[in-house]
């Protein structure tokens, strides 16, 4: 029989659909192949196979940037898997997806072993075959199954085992030209001084060429896929070239974390005043480049501090979109309470209550009750603040509190102004 029931594939409605991971130009492509359905399919399957490699294998994980490739490699494999079983190829001459060689330059300068790497292999590769035997079940006559699922077996088996050999050939490359490089020992010193592990000071501002006794400003540089020509790498590095201008510096360091992520400090002005709003106004930032800013902090702890504060900004940031410039000091509080994101969210809904619900009336009711207490409840500061008339106010607030589950005293309004801030940041 041919192969035409994978393009019946579609996702399973009760579990989660993200958006691809791919680049939207590969999204397209593929679905040009498969059709939309399949390729939504595999995006679901893919997000799944994910999950479950970082719940055996925690080592890929580590953050956003990690799990982001950790799913482009997976999304790109099921992809590849399907269009094979489609057009019931051999797999001869098989080569791994783009998205997979980036995993395995990642997997080599995080220093995984081999053994973690072919686990994720073939943990993914079982749950795609799990998969597709749950699909033959509802998508194939009864009378066709058995035959068919002996062969998807054989050939997934044989993919397998292909693209195990293909993943196992780029990693030990890269790890070895890693291995090798003067930007590993670079990598090495920064990874000891994030994991306050101890390092000689002179020692690392002679490896890094960056004086690590100073005062640092972190950051944390990340690429949109966009159809610009310039590769992220030059993207990134013109942007934090730009930033470093502005500050008013020529003294850097960059490591590369990611393909389209870098890692960034500088050695932070002695005026830091209205520098985040000099950054945001006077960076020449390259197109679909973003940027979140730690706090300055002295000396290699002072490095470690910064970067980690950076990093929160940027996971403030990828949950609100829109800003090219986040900084840390301007979402900390949010930072801190989203931490846990589910706490989170349990915490919001508990105190808001219906004022926590959807829809565009119901998220201008809970900014105007958050500028209004943030105003101290001034009604003209914060009819100023939101360019609305001082009535219009009085009326959104009245109707602000009647939606929540119980009534503003002087004694809630501190973990009130906080649900609001989370909401502002987790709902819009």
């Amino acid at each position: 029989m041919t192969r035409q029931w994978l393009r019946q594939l579609r996702p399973d409605p009760g579990r989660p659909l993200p958006d691809p991971a791919i680049s939207p130009a590969a999204a397209t492509a593929m679905t040009a192949v498969l059709g939309p359905e399949p390729v939504r399919w595999a995006v679901q399957t893919a997000n799944t196979m994910a999950a479950e490699i970082l719940g055996q294998v925690p080592e890929h994980g580590g953050g956003p940037a990690p799990l982001a490739t950790l799913r482009r490699s997976t999304e790109s494999t099921v992809l590849a898997a399907l269009r094979l079983l489609l057009t019931e190829s051999s797999g001869e001459g098989a080569a791994l997806p783009d998205e997979a060689l980036e995993g395995c330059r990642e997997f080599a300068r995080r220093g995984l072993r081999l053994d973690q790497v072919l686990r994720g292999v073939r943990l993914g590769h079982a749950r795609l075959t799990q998969e597709l035997t749950s699909a033959i079940e509802q998508y194939v006559p009864a009378g066709e199954r058995l035959t068919e699922l002996r062969r998807i077996t054989e050939e997934l088996f044989a993919h397998a085992d292909t693209h195990a050999g293909l993943m196992a050939e780029s990693y030990i490359a890269e790890r070895d030209r890693w291995r090798g490089s003067d930007e590993a020992a670079r990598r090495k010193t920064v990874d000891d001084l994030l994991a306050a592990r101890p390092v000689e000071p002179e020692a690392a501002t002679r490896r890094l060429r960056y004086d690590v006794a100073r005062t640092h400003l972190a950051a944390v540089l990340w690429c949109d896929d966009t159809e610009d020509p310039l590769p992220a790498s030059e993207r990134l590095q013109h942007t934090a070239t730009a930033l470093a201008r502005t500050v008013g510096t020529d003294s850097t360091l960059m490591i590369p974390a990611t393909g389209n992520i870098a890692w960034l400090w500088l050695h932070a002005p002695d005026d830091l005043t209205g520098l985040t709003d000099r950054a945001r106004a006077g960076t020449d930032h390259a197109p679909g480049v973003h940027l979140a800013v730690g706090p300055p902090a002295h000396g290699m702890a002072g490095m470690r501090r910064s970067h980690y504060g950076a990093r929160e900004a940027e996971r403030v940031a990828r949950l609100t979109p829109g800003n090219w410039l986040t900084d840390y000091r301007e979402v900390r509080l949010v930072a801190l309470a989203t931490a846990a994101p589910e706490h989170a969210h349990w915490f919001l809904h508990d105190l808001l209550g219906p004022l926590a619900s959807d829809g565009t009336r119901v998220r201008e009711l809970r900014e105007t009750l958050r500028v209004y207490l943030a105003e101290e409840r001034s009604l003209r500061a914060a009819a100023g603040a939101l360019h609305v008339a001082r009535n219009t106010v009085t009326y959104r607030v009245k109707r602000a509190e009647e939606l929540l589950p119980t009534p503003t005293t002087p004694g809630n309004t501190l973990e009130l102004r906080l649900a609001l801030e989370i909401a502002r940041t987790l709902l819009g």
